[in-house]
């Protein structure tokens, strides 16, 4: 797995604007996503829409250190992006490329990746 998603960044720069959620969470598991981690290594959370936190993924570290210029990218598969979920409770993931974004339910991707 590389710092970079280049799938992902396909489906989410879709030139027709429509995101195929399904498209989305094969990309995702099949090429992982990008997240910022702190000094302690540990992962940076938004507040999303909803008030609770989120976790941002980007499809590559030059997005993440351009949106998070304060955090170090981390390269994550699907397996651990079910592991930070897990563990933190996060429920929502918010994906970006270099101008869209999608907003992802981290059991969908658990899901996706289980099938």
């Amino acid at each position: 797995m590389t710092a970079e998603n280049a799938a992902l960044a396909a489906v989410l720069e879709d030139p027709d604007g429509e995101i195929d959620p399904a498209d989305l969470l094969a990309a995702i598991v099949a090429g992982g996503v990008v997240v910022a981690i702190d000094d302690t290594e540990s992962v940076v959370f938004i507040h999303g829409q909803d008030g609770k936190p989120w976790l941002a993924a980007f499809v590559d570290a030059a997005t993440c250190a351009r949106d998070v210029p304060h955090a170090r990218p981390y390269v994550c598969d699907a397996a651990r992006l079910v592991d930070i979920a897990g563990r933190t409770g996060v429920r929502t993931m918010t994906v970006a490329s270099a101008t869209q974004c999608a907003t992802v339910p981290l059991a969908l991707v658990a899901k996706a990746a289980r099938d």
